[in-house]
This record gives C-alpha cells, sequence and structure tokens, in this order.
C-alpha cells in the first residue's frame, strides 16, 4: 500500500490536533479544578450537580431568612423583657397605692411614678425596627400601635392583630412579631353604672373574643321598656348593636353577656369598658392625685389589669423563645444537608489531581512523540540514498 506525503501528512496532523485538545482539556480541568467543563462532559452527573445547587440555593435563602428572623426575635425578647420589669415596677406602685397611711404628698409622688411607667412601657411598646416598621403593630407596620384617644384617659390600639411571618424551610413559617393588642388590650372587663335604684350590671362574660377586642367600651340604655346598646371602637366610631333580654341576662349583639339585678327604669345607663393597660394605669394615677373617692376602685381594677398583663407578657415570652429554639434546630438541620449535598457535588464535578496529573504528563509525552515522530519521518527521501 502506498502511502503519499500528503496522506501521512493529514494523518500526522489530526493525531497531533487530538492530542493537543486533550492536553488543553487537561489543563483547563486542572486550572478550574473541576472534571466537567460542560454538560457533554459528564450528562448525568451535570444533571445530579444542578440539582444539588438547586436545593443548597434554596437552603442558604432559608438560612438567611432564618439569621434574619432569629435577629428580630432576640430583641423582640429583650423587649418582653424590659416590658415585664416595668409592669413589676408598676405592680408594686398599685399595691403601695392602697397603702392607707400614705398622705395626699405621698400619693401624689406616687402617681408620678406610675406616669413615669406608663411612658416606659408605651415606648417599649412602640418600639421601631432598625427598617423603620413598628414591632408590636401587627401587619399595620408604618402606623405607631400604641395612642392616646381624644378622650384624655383612654388609649387605643391602631393596629391590628395579625403577625408577619418568614418562611424557614419548604414546609414551616414563624411569626416574627406578636400583636400590641394582645399584650396590652383586653386586659380586663369593668362595668358602671347610673340608676335610679340599686339595679345594676354584674358578671359580665364575654360571648366573642374577637369581636370584642374591636371595642373599648359598650354603653346600655334603658328607655320606654326596651335596651339599646351602642359600641365604642379604639377609633372612636360607634356601631348600635341589639340587647337580647332572657330573664335577668342580657345578650349585647353576641359580643357580651351580663347579668341584670334589680329592675330598670327609663334613663338606666350602663357602660362595660374593655380596659386595657395604659387606661387603668392613668385612671389610677389621676385618682392618686386628686384623692378620688373612687381610689380603691382604680387600685382593684388597676391590679387585676396589669397581673392580667404580666401573664399576657410572660406568655408572649415563652412564645418567642419556642421559636427561638426552632430557629436553631431549624438552622442545625439546614447546614448539616447544605454541608452534605455540598461533599456530594464535590464527588461529582470535583478534580481529582492525581489522576489528572498523571493523564497530563502522559499526554505531553504522547504529543512530544507524535511531533518528533512526524519531523523525522517527514525528512526521510530517497534522494539520501543515492
Amino acid at each position: 500500500m502506498r502511502v503519499s506525503t500528503t496522506q501521512f501528512s493529514n494523518m500526522m496532523m489530526t493525531v497531533m490536533q487530538r492530542q493537543s485538545s486533550d492536553l488543553a482539556r487537561t489543563f483547563g480541568d486542572i486550572s478550574s479544578g473541576k472534571r466537567i467543563q460542560q454538560p457533554s462532559d459528564d450528562a448525568l452527573a451535570t444533571v445530579k450537580i444542578q440539582h444539588l445547587n438547586k436545593e443548597i440555593s434554596s437552603l442558604n435563602q432559608y438560612i438567611a431568612n432564618v439569621n434574619a428572623l432569629q435577629g428580630v426575635l432576640q430583641q423582640e425578647d429583650t423587649l418582653l423583657t424590659n416590658m415585664v420589669n416595668v409592669a413589676q415596677r408598676a405592680r408594686e406602685n398599685v399595691l403601695l397605692a392602697g397603702n392607707g397611711a400614705f398622705d395626699a404628698n405621698n400619693l401624689e409622688s406616687l402617681a408620678g411614678e406610675i406616669d413615669e411607667q406608663i411612658e416606659e412601657l408605651k415606648s417599649l411598646a412602640n418600639y421601631r425596627l432598625a427598617d423603620g416598621q413598628y414591632m408590636f403593630a401587627g401587619s399595620n407596620t408604618l402606623i405607631e400601635p400604641i395612642r392616646q384617644s381624644l378622650t384624655p384617659d383612654r388609649f387605643f390600639y391602631d393596629g391590628d392583630d395579625r403577625q408577619r411571618f418568614v418562611a424557614i424551610s419548604a414546609s414551616t413559617k414563624l411569626a416574627s412579631n406578636d400583636s400590641g393588642q394582645d399584650l396590652f388590650f383586653n386586659t380586663g372587663i369593668r362595668s358602671d353604672g347610673l340608676s335610679s335604684n340599686s339595679s345594676g350590671v354584674n358578671n359580665v362574660k364575654v360571648e366573642s373574643e374577637i369581636a370584642f377586642q374591636a371595642y373599648s367600651n359598650i354603653s346600655l340604655t334603658f328607655n320606654a321598656g326596651t335596651w339599646s346598646a351602642t359600641a365604642t371602637a379604639w377609633d372612636g366610631s360607634t356601631t348600635s348593636h341589639t340587647v337580647t333580654p332572657t330573664g335577668n341576662q342580657l345578650d349585647i349583639g353576641g359580643l357580651v353577656s351580663a347579668e341584670f339585678t334589680g329592675t330598670p327604669t327609663d334613663g338606666d345607663q350602663f357602660t362595660i369598658e374593655n380596659l386595657d393597660t395604659f387606661t387603668a394605669l392613668t385612671r389610677l394615677s389621676s385618682a392618686l392625685k386628686s384623692n378620688s373617692d373612687d381610689l380603691q376602685q382604680e387600685i382593684s381594677t388597676a391590679l387585676s389589669v396589669i397581673d392580667k398583663t404580666i401573664g399576657n407578657l410572660g406568655q408572649t415570652q415563652t412564645a418567642v423563645g419556642g421559636r427561638l429554639n426552632t430557629l436553631d434546630s431549624t438552622f442545625n438541620s439546614h447546614s448539616d444537608v447544605v454541608l452534605m449535598d455540598q461533599v456530594l457535588r464535590s464527588e461529582l464535578e470535583d478534580l481529582d489531581y492525581s489522576e489528572a496529573i498523571s493523564r497530563l504528563n502522559l499526554q505531553q509525552t504522547a504529543l512530544t512523540a507524535s511531533q518528533q515522530a512526524y519531523v523525522n519521518i517527514q525528512g526521510l527521501s530517497l534522494f539520501n540514498f543515492l
């Protein structure tokens, strides 16, 4: 078989180009540290790597959410601790207010301390995060939640009772805040009234907790043998409700029920108040400053309300602690899975340097040999033997 010079040159060039290409690929593998430069290098491994990258990216986002939420909840836990401390000091002052040995100056001084504690508690409840959102405003985070109404001794909640949730895994979301309404409002019920005889409204029971939370008070009036009720919301708006009497029991629009004692007469008026912490303490302070005849009643009301508030704060703090524990365990779980995925990905795509360097040396030797053979054979000629 005759092999022409042209055929030989083409064959050797093809071999050397393939060897050079293999050598360049090996250089690329070593420089990048990856054995897969394009999907065609290992299609099955490429698909697995894509799935692992997607899972790692998703878990890293969840880990970022966990870290951000952990910081917010730690802030809330600190705020709740401070609130409990302020509420405990306020409770001590409420108890001191019942000291019969205190004169008017002592009571006024005590009222001043309670005023300071009201402001401190209000400041903590209206805490703003670094991004400007109010911590205890529910989902209405851009409006100051605890505000004083036009009626000087009443406060109202201008947020809502919703919570903001953050996803920490594909199936788990945790609340990032708690509502100030659950902490300081709906902490007690008080009924007062004016009647022409010894009749009264007692044993008030909330029938619809969610509906009743929307109102600061309900006013009952008896005229022409019929009861009527007007509910006043925290923002001052009013709504009429039907009163259904059954014997001596009154059902007020499904919001609350109450027991009526005595015989009602035209003009009788009663008010059922949905008390909040700030209002109860403010009224106690006013009673202390004026040494009011209602002082003992205000002390009793304030003590009941502050005890409920401390209980609410404690329950919320426990819930926040539970969320922080969940975050810790979730963080550890995500971190372990990310580490495992990274190991699996490394096994699929990372280069075995020992094998790659051995292959590089072999390819360099083969290419050098091909080049030398080509040069030597190309130089052969019959004229050398003439």
